[in-house]
Protein backbone atom coordinates (compact mmCIF):
# COMPACT_ATOMS: atom_id res chain seq x y z
CA UNK A 1 0.00 0.00 0.00
CA UNK A 2 1.46 3.59 -0.80
CA UNK A 3 1.62 5.99 1.99
CA UNK A 4 0.12 9.24 1.58
CA UNK A 5 3.12 11.25 0.80
CA UNK A 6 3.45 8.96 -2.07
CA UNK A 7 -0.07 9.56 -3.28
CA UNK A 8 0.39 13.30 -2.74
CA UNK A 9 3.99 13.27 -4.71
CA UNK A 10 2.12 11.22 -7.86
CA UNK A 11 -1.36 13.75 -7.43
CA UNK A 12 1.07 16.97 -7.91
CA UNK A 13 3.15 15.73 -10.28
CA UNK A 14 0.07 14.55 -12.16
CA UNK A 15 -1.30 18.04 -11.65
CA UNK A 16 2.14 19.94 -13.00
CA UNK A 17 2.38 17.56 -15.77
CA UNK A 18 -1.48 18.18 -17.05
CA UNK A 19 -1.45 20.93 -20.16
CA UNK A 20 -4.36 23.17 -19.53
CA UNK A 21 -6.03 24.59 -22.86
CA UNK A 22 -5.77 28.15 -22.39
CA UNK A 23 -2.13 27.17 -22.24
CA UNK A 24 -2.82 27.00 -26.79
CA UNK A 25 -4.71 30.71 -26.30
CA UNK A 26 -3.19 33.67 -26.70
CA UNK A 27 -5.45 35.24 -24.50
CA UNK A 28 -4.06 38.82 -24.18
CA UNK A 29 -6.51 41.88 -24.16
CA UNK A 30 -9.02 39.08 -24.08
CA UNK A 31 -10.42 38.83 -20.04
CA UNK A 32 -13.33 38.15 -20.91
CA UNK A 33 -14.63 38.59 -16.77
CA UNK A 34 -14.91 42.67 -18.23
CA UNK A 35 -18.03 43.37 -19.71
CA UNK A 36 -17.69 46.12 -22.22
CA UNK A 37 -19.80 47.31 -25.32
CA UNK A 38 -21.16 45.39 -27.97
CA UNK A 39 -18.13 45.96 -30.30
CA UNK A 40 -16.05 44.92 -28.04
CA UNK A 41 -17.50 41.84 -26.84
CA UNK A 42 -18.03 40.70 -30.29
CA UNK A 43 -14.13 41.24 -31.57
CA UNK A 44 -13.32 39.45 -28.20
CA UNK A 45 -15.59 36.50 -29.25
CA UNK A 46 -14.13 36.94 -32.91
CA UNK A 47 -10.82 36.54 -31.61
CA UNK A 48 -11.36 33.71 -29.45
CA UNK A 49 -13.15 31.95 -32.19
CA UNK A 50 -10.26 32.27 -34.52
CA UNK A 51 -7.89 31.10 -32.03
CA UNK A 52 -9.51 28.12 -31.78
CA UNK A 53 -9.88 27.38 -35.28
CA UNK A 54 -5.99 27.46 -35.57
CA UNK A 55 -6.06 24.88 -32.71
CA UNK A 56 -8.43 22.35 -34.66
CA UNK A 57 -6.57 22.83 -38.11
CA UNK A 58 -3.51 21.77 -36.20
CA UNK A 59 -4.90 18.92 -34.31
CA UNK A 60 -6.38 17.78 -37.61
CA UNK A 61 -2.85 17.94 -39.04
CA UNK A 62 -1.46 15.96 -36.35
CA UNK A 63 -4.03 12.93 -36.53
CA UNK A 64 -2.85 11.26 -39.68
CA UNK A 65 0.23 10.22 -38.35
CA UNK A 66 -1.32 9.65 -34.97
CA UNK A 67 -3.46 7.04 -36.92
CA UNK A 68 -0.84 5.61 -38.66
CA UNK A 69 1.10 5.07 -35.18
CA UNK A 70 -1.83 3.84 -33.81
CA UNK A 71 -1.16 5.95 -30.69
CA UNK A 72 -4.68 6.11 -29.53
CA UNK A 73 -4.23 2.35 -28.85
CA UNK A 74 -1.56 2.97 -26.37
CA UNK A 75 -3.50 5.83 -24.22
CA UNK A 76 -6.08 3.04 -23.86
CA UNK A 77 -8.57 4.09 -26.51
CA UNK A 78 -10.14 1.59 -28.81
CA UNK A 79 -10.56 3.94 -31.96
CA UNK A 80 -9.10 7.19 -33.37
CA UNK A 81 -12.38 8.74 -33.53
CA UNK A 82 -13.18 7.87 -29.63
CA UNK A 83 -9.38 9.36 -29.28
CA UNK A 84 -10.40 12.41 -31.16
CA UNK A 85 -13.66 13.23 -29.78
CA UNK A 86 -12.78 12.57 -25.90
CA UNK A 87 -9.25 15.14 -25.75
CA UNK A 88 -10.33 17.35 -28.43
CA UNK A 89 -14.07 17.48 -29.24
CA UNK A 90 -13.11 16.62 -32.77
CA UNK A 91 -16.56 14.71 -34.51
CA UNK A 92 -16.62 11.81 -36.29
CA UNK A 93 -17.35 12.69 -39.66
CA UNK A 94 -14.50 15.61 -39.17
CA UNK A 95 -12.27 12.90 -38.12
CA UNK A 96 -13.00 10.80 -40.89
CA UNK A 97 -12.77 13.68 -43.61
CA UNK A 98 -9.52 13.98 -42.35
CA UNK A 99 -7.94 10.54 -42.57
CA UNK A 100 -9.67 10.05 -46.57
CA UNK A 101 -8.06 13.42 -47.42
CA UNK A 102 -4.93 12.71 -46.03
CA UNK A 103 -4.54 9.23 -48.47
CA UNK A 104 -4.93 11.96 -51.70
CA UNK A 105 -2.10 14.24 -50.48
CA UNK A 106 0.83 11.79 -50.10
CA UNK A 107 2.68 13.11 -52.95
CA UNK A 108 1.24 16.79 -52.22
CA UNK A 109 3.23 18.11 -49.26
CA UNK A 110 2.39 21.92 -49.77
CA UNK A 111 -0.91 21.24 -49.47
CA UNK A 112 -0.67 18.86 -46.33
CA UNK A 113 0.74 21.68 -44.97
CA UNK A 114 -2.13 24.45 -45.72
CA UNK A 115 -4.29 21.93 -43.32
CA UNK A 116 -2.35 23.65 -40.40
CA UNK A 117 -3.50 27.03 -41.51
CA UNK A 118 -6.82 26.69 -43.89
CA UNK A 119 -8.21 23.24 -42.10
CA UNK A 120 -8.92 19.99 -44.21
CA UNK A 121 -12.67 21.38 -45.63
CA UNK A 122 -11.03 23.94 -48.01
CA UNK A 123 -8.19 21.71 -48.75
CA UNK A 124 -10.86 18.91 -49.84
CA UNK A 125 -12.57 21.23 -52.50
CA UNK A 126 -9.40 21.22 -54.49
CA UNK A 127 -7.39 17.92 -53.51
CA UNK A 128 -8.41 15.91 -56.86
CA UNK A 129 -7.62 18.77 -58.86
CA UNK A 130 -4.46 19.40 -57.87
CA UNK A 131 -0.63 18.04 -59.47
CA UNK A 132 2.64 19.06 -58.29
CA UNK A 133 3.04 21.70 -61.10
CA UNK A 134 0.05 22.95 -59.90
CA UNK A 135 0.34 22.62 -56.01
CA UNK A 136 1.68 25.95 -55.23
CA UNK A 137 -0.82 27.51 -57.41
CA UNK A 138 -3.29 26.05 -55.53
CA UNK A 139 -2.29 26.46 -51.98
CA UNK A 140 -1.81 30.24 -53.07
CA UNK A 141 -5.73 30.18 -53.81
CA UNK A 142 -6.74 28.53 -50.82
CA UNK A 143 -5.19 31.01 -48.60
CA UNK A 144 -6.88 33.95 -50.63
CA UNK A 145 -10.21 32.62 -51.50
CA UNK A 146 -13.29 31.96 -49.60
CA UNK A 147 -14.97 28.65 -49.42
CA UNK A 148 -17.47 29.64 -51.76
CA UNK A 149 -15.10 31.00 -54.35
CA UNK A 150 -13.26 27.82 -53.93
CA UNK A 151 -16.28 25.27 -54.61
CA UNK A 152 -17.28 27.47 -57.68
CA UNK A 153 -13.52 26.96 -59.36
CA UNK A 154 -13.63 23.11 -58.64
CA UNK A 155 -17.00 22.88 -60.52
CA UNK A 156 -15.98 25.06 -63.56
CA UNK A 157 -12.37 23.39 -63.73
CA UNK A 158 -13.89 20.12 -63.69
CA UNK A 159 -16.80 21.23 -66.26
CA UNK A 160 -19.85 20.90 -63.90
CA UNK A 161 -21.35 24.25 -64.77
CA UNK A 162 -25.24 24.53 -63.55
CA UNK A 163 -27.13 26.07 -66.39
CA UNK A 164 -30.26 24.79 -65.45
CA UNK A 165 -32.23 24.56 -61.95
CA UNK A 166 -35.13 22.84 -61.07
CA UNK A 167 -37.73 23.90 -58.22
CA UNK A 168 -39.69 21.82 -56.10
CA UNK A 169 -43.26 23.26 -54.97
CA UNK A 170 -45.42 22.50 -52.28
CA UNK A 171 -49.32 22.13 -52.70
CA UNK A 172 -49.85 25.60 -52.03
CA UNK A 173 -47.19 27.09 -54.43
CA UNK A 174 -48.38 25.01 -56.91
CA UNK A 175 -52.13 26.21 -56.36
CA UNK A 176 -50.48 29.30 -56.97
CA UNK A 177 -48.50 28.68 -60.22
CA UNK A 178 -51.53 27.38 -61.86
CA UNK A 179 -54.03 30.26 -60.99
CA UNK A 180 -51.43 32.11 -62.87
CA UNK A 181 -50.77 29.75 -65.48
CA UNK A 182 -54.47 30.12 -66.30
CA UNK A 183 -54.18 34.19 -66.62
CA UNK A 184 -51.48 33.80 -69.20
CA UNK A 185 -52.23 30.71 -70.86
CA UNK A 186 -53.36 27.59 -70.03
CA UNK A 187 -51.47 25.66 -72.93
CA UNK A 188 -48.53 26.89 -72.52
CA UNK A 189 -46.03 24.90 -70.83
CA UNK A 190 -44.58 25.22 -67.28
CA UNK A 191 -41.42 26.30 -68.21
CA UNK A 192 -42.76 28.95 -70.46
CA UNK A 193 -45.31 30.10 -68.20
CA UNK A 194 -42.83 30.64 -64.96
CA UNK A 195 -40.76 32.54 -67.84
CA UNK A 196 -43.49 34.72 -68.58
CA UNK A 197 -44.46 35.52 -65.15
CA UNK A 198 -40.88 36.36 -64.33
CA UNK A 199 -40.54 38.41 -67.21
CA UNK A 200 -43.68 40.40 -65.91
CA UNK A 201 -42.56 40.78 -62.32
CA UNK A 202 -39.51 42.26 -64.18
CA UNK A 203 -41.26 44.77 -66.26
CA UNK A 204 -43.33 45.62 -63.12
CA UNK A 205 -40.91 46.70 -61.00
CA UNK A 206 -41.45 50.58 -59.43
CA UNK A 207 -38.82 52.78 -61.95
CA UNK A 208 -35.85 54.83 -59.26
CA UNK A 209 -37.66 58.23 -58.68
CA UNK A 210 -36.29 60.66 -61.00
CA UNK A 211 -34.27 63.58 -60.11
CA UNK A 212 -35.95 67.15 -59.53
CA UNK A 213 -35.29 69.35 -62.49
CA UNK A 214 -33.72 72.35 -61.66
CA UNK A 215 -34.79 75.47 -61.94
CA UNK A 216 -33.72 78.43 -64.85
CA UNK A 217 -31.77 81.33 -63.75
CA UNK A 218 -32.57 84.19 -66.19
CA UNK A 219 -29.61 85.58 -67.97
CA UNK A 220 -26.71 84.91 -70.39
CA UNK A 221 -24.23 82.85 -69.15
CA UNK A 222 -22.64 81.21 -71.71
CA UNK A 223 -19.66 83.24 -71.67
CA UNK A 224 -18.93 81.91 -68.25
CA UNK A 225 -16.33 78.52 -68.69
CA UNK A 226 -18.01 75.77 -67.15
CA UNK A 227 -16.08 73.53 -64.53
CA UNK A 228 -15.31 69.59 -65.43
CA UNK A 229 -17.01 67.69 -63.35
CA UNK A 230 -14.60 65.81 -60.92
CA UNK A 231 -14.11 62.02 -61.25
CA UNK A 232 -13.99 60.43 -58.24
CA UNK A 233 -14.18 56.54 -57.05
CA UNK A 234 -17.86 56.89 -56.74
CA UNK A 235 -19.67 55.67 -59.57
CA UNK A 236 -22.63 57.60 -60.42
CA UNK A 237 -25.70 56.31 -60.50
CA UNK A 238 -26.42 56.49 -64.68
CA UNK A 239 -23.23 55.22 -65.27
CA UNK A 240 -24.89 52.11 -62.79
CA UNK A 241 -27.47 51.82 -64.36
CA UNK A 242 -26.03 51.54 -68.19
CA UNK A 243 -23.67 48.89 -67.04
CA UNK A 244 -25.82 46.58 -65.43
CA UNK A 245 -28.32 47.06 -68.29
CA UNK A 246 -25.65 45.20 -70.61
CA UNK A 247 -25.91 42.33 -68.47
CA UNK A 248 -29.44 42.27 -67.57
CA UNK A 249 -28.73 43.12 -63.74
CA UNK A 250 -26.70 40.05 -64.28
CA UNK A 251 -22.92 39.19 -63.21
CA UNK A 252 -20.72 39.27 -66.95
CA UNK A 253 -18.96 35.98 -66.06
CA UNK A 254 -19.51 33.71 -68.27
CA UNK A 255 -21.88 30.84 -67.71
CA UNK A 256 -22.95 32.63 -64.13
CA UNK A 257 -26.19 33.41 -63.53
CA UNK A 258 -25.98 35.15 -60.17
CA UNK A 259 -27.10 38.66 -59.75
CA UNK A 260 -24.51 41.33 -60.05
CA UNK A 261 -23.14 42.41 -56.71
CA UNK A 262 -20.10 44.51 -57.13
CA UNK A 263 -19.13 47.29 -59.66
CA UNK A 264 -15.52 45.68 -60.88
CA UNK A 265 -12.94 47.99 -62.08
CA UNK A 266 -10.96 45.51 -64.87
CA UNK A 267 -8.01 48.27 -65.09
CA UNK A 268 -7.77 49.82 -61.21
CA UNK A 269 -9.68 53.14 -61.42
CA UNK A 270 -6.18 54.71 -59.29
CA UNK A 271 -4.55 53.82 -62.68
CA UNK A 272 -6.90 55.39 -64.92
CA UNK A 273 -9.08 57.40 -62.65
CA UNK A 274 -12.54 56.85 -64.84
CA UNK A 275 -14.98 53.98 -65.01
CA UNK A 276 -14.39 52.93 -68.65
CA UNK A 277 -13.41 49.29 -67.81
CA UNK A 278 -16.15 48.83 -65.03
CA UNK A 279 -18.04 45.74 -65.17
CA UNK A 280 -20.80 43.84 -62.91
CA UNK A 281 -19.75 40.73 -61.32
CA UNK A 282 -21.16 38.51 -58.05
CA UNK A 283 -19.07 38.22 -55.47
CA UNK A 284 -17.38 34.68 -56.19
CA UNK A 285 -15.97 35.98 -59.60
CA UNK A 286 -14.96 39.28 -58.25
CA UNK A 287 -12.85 37.36 -56.08
CA UNK A 288 -12.21 35.48 -59.02
CA UNK A 289 -10.67 38.28 -60.55
CA UNK A 290 -8.54 39.60 -57.90
CA UNK A 291 -6.99 36.20 -57.61
CA UNK A 292 -5.51 36.16 -61.67
CA UNK A 293 -7.95 33.62 -62.58
CA UNK A 294 -9.84 35.72 -64.78
CA UNK A 295 -7.13 38.39 -64.96
CA UNK A 296 -3.62 39.52 -64.41
CA UNK A 297 -3.48 40.00 -60.45
CA UNK A 298 -2.11 43.93 -59.66
CA UNK A 299 0.51 44.69 -57.30
CA UNK A 300 -2.24 46.11 -54.94
CA UNK A 301 -4.14 42.66 -55.13
CA UNK A 302 -0.86 41.05 -53.72
CA UNK A 303 -0.31 43.74 -50.96
CA UNK A 304 -4.12 43.21 -49.65
CA UNK A 305 -3.43 39.53 -49.58
CA UNK A 306 -0.83 40.18 -47.64
CA UNK A 307 -2.53 42.77 -45.61
CA UNK A 308 -6.01 39.87 -45.12
CA UNK A 309 -3.10 37.21 -43.67
CA UNK A 310 -1.21 39.35 -41.79
CA UNK A 311 -4.51 40.52 -39.95
CA UNK A 312 -5.86 36.85 -39.39
CA UNK A 313 -2.72 36.21 -37.54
Amino acid sequence: MQNSNTIATEISSAKSSRTEPTAFLNTKNLNTTTVGSEKDLHRKFLLLGRERNKITYKLLALLPEIHKQKIYEKHGYATIYEYAGKLAGLSHSTVEKALKLEKKLKDKPLLQKAIETQGIHKVAIVANLVTPETEQMFVEKIENMSKPALQQLSKELRGKIQTSWQIEMDEEMMKTFLKLKEKIGRNLSNKEAMRRMLNMMVKNEKPQPQAKKQRKIPGDFSSVPKAKPKITRYIPVAQKRFILSRTNGGCSHENCHNPAQIFHHQTRFFQTKNHESVIPLCKIHHEFAHNGLTEKQTEADLLYHKYRQTSMI
